[in-house]
């Protein structure tokens, strides 16, 4: 009977390994591409040595407004802070 259960893992191992293999293969996508379109971004920071920083899919902000849209949420969570703390009292 153990007999039996080896030939099956065995035989599990090597289908494991050819559908890998097959994915790997047929693939329609780059492994970053795939990574991009999962996490929703560009993962490589520094990049790969002698080639350009890719864009990044959105625009950058000027520091200006990045600064106008911190204080517009600073002041926002501390309305938000202040009327729980009314509520509570």
């Amino acid at each position: 009977m153990s007999v039996c259960r080896h030939g099956r893992f065995r035989l599990f191992l090597f289908g494991v390994g050819l559908g890998t293999t097959a994915g790997i293969l047929l693939a329609p996508k780059s492994g970053k591409e795939i990574r991009r379109e999962l996490f929703g971004g560009p993962l490589d920071i520094l990049g790969e040595p002698g080639t350009e920083m890719e864009a990044p899919l959105a625009p950058m902000e000027s520091p200006e407004d990045l600064k106008s849209r911190i204080e517009e949420t600073r002041a926002r969570l501390k309305a938000e802070i202040e009327g729980n703390q009314e509520e509570n009292a």
